[in-house]
């Protein structure tokens, strides 16, 4: 990873740390600190309503968590598929970093080191291969190929082939490992005369990016000093460990902000170069190949849509709404299943981009009436019904009617929640469903009940 990235990287970690905490809280709660009751009774009638508040506020937080615990404990043991077993590779391999379905209970997999956050790097930061790998259904490695960029995104396409994205590369093989063709940023290309305003750009959004990171790090330093207070038992107690952690992001986090505050227009230029040309997902059809990137202007993603050979790239989406470098697709009857989950919904467009329905909405009291969390659902996929299978970062699993009517609850995986990426699959017999747990690097395996 180049310095710059390494930079952004840390100021991300620390700011999404934060707001992993305060997105599960419900909104408009005060920002006011909890103190002893006879220091209250000093303060004015205005503080003492903003405590009861926030008390409040916290009870219906811990209310929300209980409810949600117990529903996923539930459905872990009533929903179609339960958690049997997990896919994992050799340590010499490193993680598996992403997957998907082929037939007759095959996988294809993305293994090596894994990122945080989603985060472009370099290949020769790398200490493990990268691979993509040809499992069989009894788990031995039919064959596997080295990648010569570090992977993100596999999907097949309808002849069998393979489509690799990750870095600003991609990579098209063939049912046998044959390379049949590569391209670098098919979306993406600077023309000299565009460089001066393109600097300019580029030094407005990081000037932007200090700013908000201060903002997060003052809010991190805010909530660790709150949580050190807090004793066990009490509403919003956390393990030392994970206060621990936070203060190390909160360190990282400020001398991140100063080196972003020092960093040359060289550096600045070749990281938003790095930003726009990083490809996080991958989908295809027999015609077309559909690439999502950040987009040039703003914080949101755009879907580009390319022809076969990867020429002619067309930007069809614009604006979407994501957290942590996730921005899932998938091809679908018709068009494609965005799961755009910092607003919480899917949306499905046509191959032209055109807005066919947006389903879903945030629901942190009942997990069947929508998507919780600060950003969900994270990824879809197709089942072998032609519903749309939808899965959140905790673990859930639902299945929905291309309409957007949602239908049941399939599975629960055991996963550690948190946004990221949480790819999802079914085996064309419906006998299996897979759950990528991109913490440890494996795939849990759900199958069907009965």
């Amino acid at each position: 990873m180049s310095h710059g990235a390494t930079v952004v990287a840390y100021a991300a970690a620390a700011i999404l740390a934060w707001f992993a905490y305060a997105s599960r809280k419900p909104v408009e709660v005060p920002n006011v600190r909890l103190t002893p009751a006879t220091e209250i009774k000093e303060r004015t009638p205005d503080d003492l309503q903003a405590a009861e508040n926030l008390q409040a506020a916290q009870a219906q937080y811990e209310e929300h968590q209980k409810r949600e615990r117990e529903s996923l404990d539930e459905f872990r043991r009533t929903s179609p598929y339960r958690q049997a077993r997990t896919i994992s590779v050799d340590t010499s391999s490193g993680k598996i970093l992403g997957f998907c379905t082929l037939g007759e209970g095959r996988l294809a997999l993305l293994t090596g080191a894994a990122s945080p956050y989603g985060a472009a790097r370099a290949k020769e930061d790398d200490a493990v291969e990268s691979r993509l790998v040809w499992l069989a259904a009894d788990g031995h490695e039919e064959r596997a190929v080295p990648l010569d960029f570090v992977p993100r995104s596999v999907t097949a396409g309808p002849d069998g082939s393979l489509w690799v994205a990750g870095d600003a590369s991609i990579a098209h093989l063939s049912t046998t490992g044959e390379i049949l063709a590569t391209a670098e940023s098919p979306h993406f290309t600077l023309e000299p005369e565009g460089q001066e305003e393109f600097l300019a750009e580029a030094k407005a959004r990081q000037e932007m990016q200090v700013v908000r990171c201060t903002e997060g790090i003052q809010r991190l330093a805010e909530m660790i000093e709150e949580l050190e207070k807090k004793q066990e038992g009490e509403p919003g107690f956390q393990p030392q460990e994970v206060v621990a952690r936070l203060k190390e992001d909160l360190q990282s986090g400020k001398q991140s902000i100063e080196e972003l505050k020092s960093m040359p227009d060289e550096q600045i230029m070749e990281d938003e170069l790095v930003r726009l040309r990083q490809i996080h997902r991958i989908a295809a059809t027999t015609d077309n190949v559909f690439l999502v990137a950040q987009q040039p202007t703003g914080y949101g993603y755009s879907v580009w849509r390319c022809g076969s050979d990867l020429s002619s790239p067309v930007r069809i989406v614009e604006g979407l709404s994501g957290c942590c470098g996730q921005m899932d697709i998938q091809v679908v009857d018709g068009g494609l299943a965005i799961a755009e989950n910092s607003r919480h919904h899917v949306r499905m467009v046509d191959i032209e981009g055109e807005e066919i329905r947006t389903f879903g909405e945030r629901s942190e009291a009942d997990i069947t009436k929508g998507f919780g969390g600060c950003c969900n659902p994270m990824n879809t996929c197709l089942d072998n019904t032609g519903c749309l299978l939808t899965s959140e970062s905790n673990g859930l699993v639902k299945r929905y009617s291309l309409e957007g009517e949602m239908q049941e609850v399939v599975g629960v995986a055991d996963v550690e929640a948190g946004c990221k990426n949480s790819s999802i699959g079914l085996s064309a017999d419906g006998s299996s469903l897979y759950y990528l747990d991109i913490h440890k690097g494996t795939i849990v395996v759900l199958e069907k009940a009965g």
